[in-house]
């Protein structure tokens, strides 16, 4: 535990290092699902109606510091991720429709979100199905395949991202040991993510994400090189240090993400170096 609130306060002070060096700019969405409707309506927020669309090619879809397809204790740190989405807005209210297909693991998800953004507040309500092969090829609307979580972020000088999620409905998500044993653990996920921009180059984005409290529903402990996603890890457990350099090329309507990460989870004790690229209009 010293190590880890160690790793969090060098984390902390960089940081803070880094605030100094140059006036605020673009804000930074610290959701690891952040929604593309942010990139629409950050400056406008009129009551209109509007939309918008892209895909994200990935090497890994990581979720929180955790491989989400559940190949990392196999020696298989590589397996490419397709993630088209969907976004439909009112003014400060939209509806986010967003998909993972895995190609190696065969690991499949499709989230549906529901948002609100003002200024530098966001609030989502959203909906997680998924499973791997077969799991994922059951009824969807069998109750034991989804989550219900609710998230909240606050930007602080548009570069300081502060984020918070709790999972509301989940079959797994209940306390197995102790006192408390069978009641509703409420696994939650607090993030901290700071952005700087190297002026038209590129953006470095340093990020620092916990569970704060034993989350039965995604922060697994490790036995020897496996996930053991039965038994959570106990109490408060760092699992996503991570810098993102990101950059964003224009033509026309068209805009094209790109970033490279590396993402160390102190937990699991496994490192990652991600790539993504995609499109969206």
């Amino acid at each position: 535990m010293k190590k880890i609130l160690l790793t969090f306060a060098a984390f902390f002070m960089v940081v803070q290092s880094t605030m100094a060096l140059s006036p605020m700019a673009e804000n930074a969405m610290a959701a690891q699902t952040a929604t593309m409707a942010a990139n629409n309506t950050q400056e406008k927020y009129k009551w209109e109606f509007w939309w918008s669309a892209g895909v994200d090619l990935a090497t890994n879809y990581m979720w929180r510091g955790f491989d989400q397809s559940y190949r990392g204790g196999n020696g298989n740190m590589v397996d490419p991720s397709f993630q088209p989405g969907i976004s439909f807005g009112y003014g400060k209210f939209y509806i986010e429709l967003w998909g993972n297909a895995s190609l190696l693991s065969d690991y499949k998800e499709f989230d549906m979100f529901l948002g609100f953004e003002h200024k530098n507040l966001t609030i989502t309500l959203y909906d997680v199905f998924c499973g791997v092969g077969s799991e994922f090829n059951t009824k969807f609307f069998d109750g034991d395949k989804h989550s219900l979580t609710a998230t909240i972020d606050y930007t602080f000088f548009d570069r300081l991202n502060i984020h918070w999620a709790t999972t509301f409905i989940h079959s797994a998500d209940f306390i197995t040991k102790g006192k408390r044993a069978g009641k509703r653990a409420f696994s939650s996920y607090f993030e901290v993510a700071y952005t700087q921009p190297f002026g038209n180059l590129m953006d470095m984005t340093l990020r620092a994400g916990a569970s704060p409290w034993t989350g039965p529903f995604w922060c697994p402990s490790r036995v020897g090189d496996e996930f053991d996603w039965d038994n959570p890890a106990e109490g408060f457990n760092v699992t996503n240090l991570s810098v993102t350099l990101s950059h964003e090329f224009e033509r026309g309507d068209l805009c094209f993400p790109v970033e490279l990460s590396y993402i160390y989870n102190p937990t699991s004790k496994y490192h990652y170096a991600v790539f993504k690229a995609g499109f969206n209009f």
